[in-house]
């Protein structure tokens, strides 16, 4: 029985990916986290914590616990959290029991030439490029949009909620460019259903791309207009509107606990990136091929069973 551990396995991406580790009853789980454990041992899952600093100290725990494959989800927010990433990975590469990693990524493929639009890129780079460097197996996890956020507060998710273009919940858009740019989108559970099959292939490509689905906001906006029987206000940004920053921001969740100011940028950043088509990937190398028995949910499915059912009439 492998030994795969889920770096920052406690919220958002990496619970998922220990959530859906725990049900296969075939592989020994260990979360990685900075803090304390707040969840028992179960017997196959450990909670350890984890000094990020201490290269030597993570590679003599990788070794304790026999860990073979690490899957990151920390989240690259700052230097320091890349910094925390590529401290595992050189711990990893140290490690004489693991031979594979899966870096912190998950959405499109970052790029250099993107740096101008996105400069935290860089943190993907660096990590790509120590993996490239080391010992270790690695594969980059390219699945899109995550397409949860046009479910919340419905759909179940480990995501902290967030509006990205649509807000379903308040009937207003704010869309970026004509509202036609392709944005492959996958739900967060089948692109962790993905990847736990992907440990069993033999080799690992350097991307494996995920695609739950395929869309615009124009046809995401559509769908929803058509389940809820009510027409969205909808504003539309200019591209030159988009390149100033000048951008309109949908109605939020109120306990997200961000500036306006750091909204608009979130909305220009994310704006800047659809309508450089960045979200529309590649055909090669998808999982979907490699595992067909996977049927991940489409983007309509999703609206469909997160917003019709709530409906006063359909309760």
């Amino acid at each position: 029985m492998a030994t795969i551990a889920v770096a920052g396995g406690t919220g958002g991406v990496g619970k998922t990916f220990v959530e859906i580790l725990e049900q296969q009853n075939k592989f020994r789980v260990v979360v990685l986290s900075r803090g304390a454990p707040k969840k028992e041992d179960t017997s196959n899952t450990v909670h350890l914590q984890i000094d990020y600093e201490d290269v030597s100290a993570m590679t003599k725990q990788l070794e304790q616990y026999n860990v073979h494959t690490i899957i990151s989800a920390i989240g690259l927010i700052s230097e320091e959290t890349s910094k925390s990433q590529l401290n595992l990975i050189e711990a990893a590469d140290k490690s004489k029991s693991t031979a594979r990693f899966i870096p912190s990524e998950y959405s499109f493929i970052q790029t250099a030439d993107l740096l101008a639009i996105d400069p935290s890129i860089q943190f993907w780079l660096d990590a790509a490029n120590l993996l490239k460097a080391s010992s270790l197996e690695y594969t980059r996890v390219i699945p899109g949009f995550f397409m949860d956020y046009w479910g919340m507060p419905h759909v179940k998710t480990n995501l902290q909620p967030y509006s990205f273009g649509i807000d379903i919940s308040s009937r207003k858009a704010a869309i970026p460019g004509d509202g036609n740019d392709v944005i492959c989108m996958t739900y967060t559970y089948d692109m962790a259903h993905y990847i736990i099959k992907a440990l069993d292939l033999d080799e690992w490509p350097e991307f494996s791309v995920v695609v739950g689905d395929q869309v615009t906001y124009n046809q995401i906006l559509a769908m929803a207009e058509e389940i809820l029987g009510e027409k969205f206000d909808v504003t539309y940004d200019g591209i030159d509107q988009i390149e100033k920053g000048n951008v309109t921001n949908p109605p939020m969740p109120s306990d997200l606990g961000y500036s306006e100011e750091e909204l608009t940028e979130v909305t220009a950043l994310v704006s800047r990136l659809v309508i450089n088509g960045v979200f529309d990937l590649p055909k090669e190398n998808r999982l979907n091929a490699l595992f067909p028995e996977v049927n991940p949910i489409t983007m309509k499915e999703l609206l469909e069973k997160s917003w019709r059912r709530t409906e006063p009439h359909l309760e």
